[in-house]
């Protein structure tokens, strides 16, 4: 212990002496460990933290799925489920549930509620017990029964002030009396974390018997010891009995178990593994630049390590040194790392917006710094700290001591060995630099194609808002449009209001519908063989206010009511797909769930209803008064900033109905911005890493030449002695930097091609090989490259061949 902290003063004193060093070794370091902490953060958060439910390992989402119509992920119907828990013998437990929305009333303004309808025991398979109160009982799903919730503990702070008298309390959802029976702990959530409440599954005795209408969700716990594989071969087997048993609605339908942590890690895992790829090259830069460094500093202390061991130094004493020293500036480096992250990581929370409902991403608040972070970043420290000090460390082991201590003059050797090394950490960094420098260009490009695709409407000076009437109140249709037709008519004679529109479905929230669908005069297809499509309820104005083409035959109009022939006008690539043969307009199209044909009486531009980054999709739009729906979207097109009349809105809204809630208040613009800010947040993390990692390749050259022109001081007096003029120096020397620089950008660009390919799933309208991207990057970092070169090379041509000559 004695001689470690001898060991340990020392390397601080030293360290201390030389504050150029230290400081662009430090920097260097906490770059590399502060970026890669913030974004195991970021991996800690979403894809290692245990689910907040027992034995989450063993819980799995039970799927329906039908590959003949592109469904992998279907909901499942009450009798599907209550056959599968009956003849399964994989499951300890089945439970089923169901999505549904509240107005909470009685406590502030009216707000909507995601809530979640569970079956008694869902619970149960979750494993979680209340932190107040309790859950469901058995016979609480019966009708007259199930009027008990039970809330997020977010829920209980947020809108009750964490009231501890709050259980056995009614409060007001949509309408009606719930009695609060049970507060759940902190960081539960089921199935995402927008969920706040908890009530009862009541199946209509309507739904129970029919198999046709798939609306639930299941959750299943795997009985111990038994396998996803064993699991989906049973459950594919009981698919098909019932597949044989009912052909009419479930001939093409299997079974598809999904493990529930891959439901809440979602589409994010791939992206979040390339930024971790992506900050450990980060890292093994800083540890090439940081070594290399030190290396030329042990180059300097050659007589210093000779005297050592003149004297009785061994060698395990000597490496203990210098690994000492490499440990503090590690450890240093860390801590200002450490600092840097946690700046930085609440900015990474965008990279989950919680606005939009189809991104298949999870919901994160926050992005904590825990103990497993900081000893991450510990482990990191130690780890890099070993990896740059052992090149220093034994190249002390080569040291002729009696040549050592004669060179009194010049107090170092030079050895090709250490030069290769150096070179080949140069060439290492640059190849690392330029895989990260392809994979950030074709981020951007990706990125920039995204930004710039056509949405297929008009998204500036839109404000949208969304409401859901509830059954309560709006039993009947004519309530629901007598609702939709005040605010909308309030709201058009706004100041600063060019048109409103009304949809049930906006584009790019996330929120959809699909029906299937059948052409008047075509041959008849059974119905779990009709093809699918997404619908919609629109106004007369939408289309104008959303800037959304017509192409074909006429809008919705006022006379378009539900007293008026059934009217329907679809989609271009509707027409295009199954109408190709036929004029459109005037063909009847007949939908799941109407007994009565309508005629087709326009045909509108395709637009991107599910995500910029998605392909447009067929649809079809229904007029809204012949289609009232509880959930209304209003869209404003405004001449001002839309957020500017958002007040006024909400005014006429609660005008109409005081207890009314209204949500997702936002511009068009900043639905669009949050529909692609997973791959913005992803390639601005990549393009920074990747500029990190230019600099430091372009640090590392310089450092290379620079010490390479120090050592060569003699060679290239001699050489101007002789008549080289300056540019032979100037070539010389730029030349070996170039050389580095080409052997580095080779090798990377052949790593580039190997890796880039994991990439594909973030990439949109370029591919993985983009051969531009390759070799702007390619020129990029070879410019690079000479200019670090170039600036020791100016250096060597002012050296004095005489002086140079006198030093030998």
């Amino acid at each position: 212990m004695r001689t470690t902290l001898q060991d340990l003063k020392y390397a601080v004193r030293m360290l201390v002496k030389n504050p150029a060093f230290t400081a662009v070794a430090v920097l260097t370091l906490a770059l590399g460990i502060g970026a890669n902490t913030a974004i195991f953060s970021v991996v800690n958060t979403v894809l290692l933290r245990p689910l907040p439910y027992k034995n989450p390992n063993s819980l799995v989402m039970v799927w329906g799925k039908n590959v003949e119509k592109g469904f992998t992920i279907d909901l499942v119907s009450k009798p599907d489920f209550v056959d599968w828990r009956s003849q399964s013998r994989v499951f300890e437990q089945m439970a089923d549930s169901d999505d549904a929305m509240y107005t909470l009333t009685g406590v502030g303004e009216p707000a909507s509620i995601i809530g979640y309808q569970f079956s008694p025991d869902l619970f149960g398979v979750l494993g979680v017990a209340p932190q107040a109160g309790r859950t469901f009982l058995p016979d609480e799903n019966q009708p007259g029964k199930n009027h008990v919730v039970v809330l997020s503990h977010r829920l209980w702070q947020s809108r009750f002030n964490a009231d501890p008298n709050l259980l056995g309390k009614a409060i007001t959802l949509s309408g009606e009396k719930y009695t609060v029976v049970g507060v759940m702990p902190p960081g539960f959530a089921y199935p995402t974390e927008d969920n706040e409440l908890w009530t009862p599954l009541t199946v209509d005795a309507k739904l129970a018997g029919n198999r046709s209408i798939r609306f639930l969700r299941v959750l299943a716990r795997l009985k111990p010891g038994v396998t996803m594989k064993q699991a989906q071969t049973e459950m594919e087997q009981i698919a098909s009995t019932l597949a044989r048993e009912h052909p009419e609605t479930n001939k093409g339908y299997g079974v598809n178990l999904v493990p529930l942590r891959d439901m809440r890690v979602g589409d994010i895992q791939p992206a979040l593994l390339v930024l971790f790829a992506a900050v450990g090259f980060v890292l093994l830069i800083a540890c090439a630049n940081v070594a290399n460094l030190l290396l030329a500093r042990a180059a300097t202390r050659q007589k210093e390590t000779a005297i050592r061991s003149a004297m009785g130094a061994n060698r395990f004493r000597l490496l203990r040194q210098f690994a000492t020293e490499s440990m503090v500036l590690a450890l240093v480096g860390g801590a200002l790392g450490l600092l840097l992250a946690s700046w930085g990581v609440e900015g990474l929370v965008a990279m989950f917006p919680r606005t939009i409902s189809n991104l298949n991403i999870p919901r994160v608040d926050s992005i904590p710094m825990d103990g497993s972070v900081l000893a991450f970043s510990f482990l990191v420290a130690l780890l890099t700290g070993l990896l740059f000090g052992l090149a220093p460390a034994f190249s002390t082991f080569r040291l002729n001591i009696n040549d050592t201590l004669k060179e009194a003059g010049r107090g170092a050797t030079r050895t090709a060995h250490a030069r290769r090394f150096r070179n080949a950490l140069v060439v290492g960094e640059i190849t690392v630099a330029l895989i990260m420098l392809a994979g950030a260009g074709l981020m951007i490009k990706s990125f920039y194609h995204l930004v710039t695709a056509d949405p297929g409407f008009k998204p500036d000076h839109l404000l949208t808002l969304r409401v859901f009437l509830p059954d309560y109140k709006y039993r009947t249709d004519a309530q629901k449009r007598a609702f939709e037709d005040q605010v909308v008519e309030q709201v058009k004679v706004l100041p600063g209001v060019h048109s409103v529109g009304s949809v049930t479905f906006l584009p790019l929230s996330g929120w959809s519908g699909h029906r299937t669908f059948s052409i008047e005069g075509r041959p008849a297809v059974p119905d779990n063989e009709r093809p699918s499509v997404a619908w919609t309820a629109a106004s007369v104005e939408y289309f104008k206010t959303m800037g959304i083409p017509l192409i074909k035959g006429r809008n919705f109009t006022e006379h378009d009511t539900e007293t008026a022939p059934a009217t329907v006008i679809i989609s271009e690539d509707l027409a295009k797909n199954y109408l190709a043969d036929a004029e459109p307009i005037g063909q009847q199209l007949l939908l799941q769930g109407e007994k009565t044909p309508r005629e087709i009486v326009g045909v509108v531009s395709e637009i991107r209803q599910f995500g910029v980054a998605d392909e447009s999709k067929p649809i079809v739009y229904l007029p809204s008064h012949q289609a009232p729906e509880p959930l209304i979207c209003l869209a404003i097109r405004t001449t001002a900033d839309p957020l500017s009349l958002a007040g006024a809105a909400r005014h006429v809204i609660w005008g109409v109905d005081k207890d009314q809630a209204i949500s997702h208040v936002m511009s068009m613009d900043q639905l669009v911005s949050e529909s692609v800010a997973p791959q913005r947040v992803s390639m601005l993390l990549l393009a920074i890493f990747a500029g990190v990692a230019l600099m430091l390749a372009a640090v590392g050259i310089y450092g290379v030449i620079s010490y390479s022109v120090t050592q060569r001081s003699h060679e290239l007096g001699v050489r101007m002695a002789l008549g080289a003029e300056h540019r032979d120096v100037l070539k010389l020397v730029v030349g070996e930097g170039l050389r580095l620089a080409l052997f580095g950008v080779a090798l990377g660009v052949g790593g580039a091609l190997l890796l880039t390919r994991f990439m594909k799933s973030m990439l949109y309208g370029v591919q993985a090989t983009d051969p531009l991207t390759f070799v702007a990057v390619s020129v990029l970092l070879t410019a690079v490259a000479v200019m670090a070169s170039y600036v020791p090379a100016r250096r060597a041509t002012k050296v004095d061949p005489m002086v140079a000559l006198r030093y030998e």
